[in-house]
């Protein structure tokens, strides 16, 4: 079967066998079903195009029911194949993609395939390995590693299990995950049948059911693939073949040296069969064929008669021969399955356990440090490893020194995969691609909200951490990153809740203060008022200015009192504009005769457009925020400098605009002059910041606002804008 592997679609086969231009399916929106039956011919054609749309195509003489393969919607990209992009538009919230991840195939072609389709169909993938009984060696397990590392990067969802059936555990998945399209590889195998190679494709496309199959040709020669046939020795290390000689050998010297005393030859044969047995509950299962091979022919060599002859001359020494070697070999298997399944069981109870015990202590951790020590100290002990963490300081970047609980400090090289991954986000460090050349691997914490620090581990072992290792250490990281997110949530707040409580606190000193002092203020009001009388029965210049000045200062401390009152009174919803149809004129007017005393050194230009419409507003609101504004300026102004009031209409709006020509607003100050208690720099003695704060408050409560900025000309401008049509704050509130 030819592969391609060339960027452009290949011509299909018509059915009549001539070769044309690209041959539309039947149905390009449902895809095109082919039916795969025993007679399969040998003409097959793999094609593989800019967006991995894999199809089968045979011609008329294929018959039969077997399984189908689905030929994948073409694109818009096809030309006058444009149906196929209704279906990929229809197609595009139900696809979710898997790419099977196995050691003897090119993993990273397939991944890299799955993800560009994945881009095109718009869809969520997937990348699975599964390691079942027969485990990779150390290079497999390294290129497997770093595979998944590669599809992390690429934006798909890693998943690793344990199986003892390979297409079992890979439906499993694709049932739970909801899979419409799987991606595995074929070695290249040229002549060979369709799925003749490997009997897991022909088991997969079986059982899929309705999820359709892509089968990638793998780009590594046949001769490299060799020895993956060979796989089922790799697990198993040079002592345990030389444990099963030495016990074969063992049982074989003991039967000649009891003779006849354990019976005939067939009784030393059961002996034979107990030791493979008892050997695959050690060894692995190369080691136990080796075995059961070496026990059948041991016994016809040295126990059976003629001794020292591979010769057997009875059927019934025949038949026991057989029968024997075919039970050594069922239970030698059987038995190194159970005990696999033993190892898969205990993996993924020390994997639960170890999570476990970490979420347990991250749980119970009260801050930062604990989160951190806990964390390092767990990860010493299931990982057997240093650990080092370094957290992202105030500017989201590496701080300069590792946490007090970290078991290592990283090298120069570590410094500079640190940095790396706070910039990038993935993993670098010893045995990854991304700056090897460090002395441990180094792995990101990563929040919604961004890098908050990296997990240096740094191994005892020289071979690269195997895909448990790497998928476990990814779930600590996850865990840890939720234990950081916690804390950082928890510390806003508790921030949010002193804040809230202070605000509560001075709300409530500022509305007892405002009432408390109002009372002497009123009296000492009433005491300046009848001596300023009767002073004027008997004048005299310096008691009238004396008392002149305690009636200013009067009144000045009862204005203060009043805006702490009033912002108390803000802030808990307490103020309900009444909203009346008023004169303009009159409110401005109003305003600058009780501000005649307090402008008497400033130049007052006052332009009210003619002809101005009643205007819905709360008059005493507007007046007291007019009123802050004209104190403003005559505060924040030299003497004899213009202060200028005008009104008019712009866009169904009234406009109350006070600018004045003194040194105007810093541009620092521009976005924070309506804070509350804000102060701008350099800003005249006196005053509390609530001012301009009040008449935020009053101008939104009116459903209108107030805008700050400074003119091309000079100085600084503030206006008032409230709507010839709208509904109050509080009432768009009680709404």
């Amino acid at each position: 079967m030819n592969c391609a592997k060339g960027p452009n679609y290949l011509p299909h086969e018509r059915p009549n066998g001539s070769s044309d231009e690209m041959w539309k399916p039947r149905s390009e929106q449902n895809g095109y079903r082919v039916a795969l039956g025993s007679g399969l011919s040998r003409k097959y054609r793999e094609i593989s195009a800019n967006r991995l749309y894999h199809a089968t195509v045979i011609d008329e003489r294929i018959r039969g029911h077997g399984p189908r393969f689905i030929d994948s919607p073409r694109s818009a990209a096809d030309g006058d194949r444009g149906k196929g992009a209704d279906s990929r538009s229809i197609r595009t919230s139900e696809n979710h993609l898997l790419a099977v991840v196995t050691s003897n195939t090119a993993c990273e072609e397939i991944v890299r395939r799955t993800e560009r389709l994945a881009t095109d169909l718009n869809c969520p993938w997937i990348a699975l390995y599964v390691e079942t009984l027969n485990p990779p060696g150390e290079a497999e397990h390294a290129q497997v590693a770093q595979t998944l590392a590669l599809a992390g990067e690429l934006g798909a969802e890693v998943i690793t299990t344990t199986g003892i059936d390979l297409v079992q555990s890979l439906l499993r998945v694709a049932r739970q995950r909801n899979v419409t399209q799987i991606l595995i590889g074929r070695p290249a195998a040229p002549g060979w049948h369709f799925f003749s190679r490997d009997r897991h494709l022909r088991r997969l496309a079986r059982e899929s059911g309705g999820v359709d199959i892509h089968v990638v040709c793998s780009s590594l020669e046949p001769s490299a693939l060799g020895n993956q046939r060979w796989q089922v020795f790799n697990g198993s290390t040079p002592s345990q073949y030389l444990i099963a000689v030495t016990m074969v050998a063992a049982i074989t010297g003991v039967a000649m040296l009891l003779g006849k005393r354990i019976g005939p030859p067939h009784a030393a044969a059961l002996v034979f069969l107990l030791g493979v047995v008892v050997l695959g509950c050690f060894v692995g299962r190369g080691p136990t064929l080796v075995a059961a091979l070496m026990s059948a022919l041991f016994w016809d060599y040295f126990i059976l008669p003629p001794v020292y002859e591979f010769r057997i001359n009875h059927i019934e020494d025949g038949m026991v021969f057989g029968m024997y070697f075919i039970v050594a070999l069922i239970m030698g298997q059987l038995t190194t399955r159970i005990r696999t399944q033993q190892e898969i069981e205990r993996l993924g109870e020390e994997r639960a356990t170890a999570l476990y015990l970490l979420t347990r202590e991250l749980s119970e951790a009260t801050n930062l440090d604990q989160i951190v020590e806990r964390a390092v100290q767990q990860m010493e002990r299931v990982f057997q490893a240093q650990i080092a963490v370094i957290l992202a300081d105030a500017s989201s970047h590496a701080h300069p020194s590792p946490h007090h609980a970290s078991k290592f400090i990283p090298s120069s090289d570590g410094v500079r995969a640190v940095a790396w991954v706070f910039e990038h986000g993935q993993s670098a460090g010893k045995f990854t691609g991304n700056l090897p050349v460090a002395d441990a691997l180094y792995a990101p914490l990563a929040t919604s909200e961004g890098m908050v620090g990296v997990v240096g581990v740094r191994f005892g072992q020289s071979i690269p951490p195997t895909v448990h290792q790497l998928n476990l250490l990814d779930a600590f990281l996850e865990q840890i990153v939720l234990a950081l997110d916690r804390q950082r949530l928890n510390e806003i707040s508790e921030k949010a809740q002193v804040l809230a409580e202070s605000e509560r606190l001075t709300k409530t000193l500022l509305d007892s203060m405002s009432h408390e002092v109002r009372t002497p203020i009123a009296a000492i009001t009433s005491a300046t008022s009848t001596l300023g009388e009767l002073e004027k029965a008997n004048p005299n210049q310096l008691q009238m200015e004396m008392v002149a000045e305690i009636q200013e200062a009067t009144g000045r401390l009862n204005r203060l009192m009043g805006n702490f009152l009033e912002i108390s009174h803000l802030e808990s919803g307490a103020v309900k504009p009444n909203l009346n149809e008023c004169e303009v004129s009159d409110l401005v007017y109003t305003v600058l005769s009780e501000m005649e005393k307090e402008l008497s050194r400033h130049k007052v230009k006052v332009v009210v457009e003619p002809d101005l419409p009643l205007v819905p507003m709360d008059f005493v609101l507007m007046q007291q925020a007019l009123t802050n504004l004209l104190s403003n300026a005559a505060l924040h102004t030299p003497g004899g400098t213009l202060v200028e009031v005008s009104a008019r209409l712009q866009n169904d709006a009234l406009s109350i605009i006070v600018a004045d020509t003194g040194p105007g607003i810093p541009a620092a100050s521009l976005d924070h002059v309506f804070e509350k208690f804000y102060r701008a720099p350099n800003a005249p003695v006196g005053g509390t910041g609530l001012g301009l704060s009040l008449v935020k408050g009053f101008m939104e409560a009116q459903g209108g606002l107030v805008k700050a900025e400074n003119p091309k000309v000079g100085g600084a401008r503030f206006t008032l804008r409230l709507p010839l049509s709208r509904t109050p704050a509080s009432d768009k509130a009680a709404l």
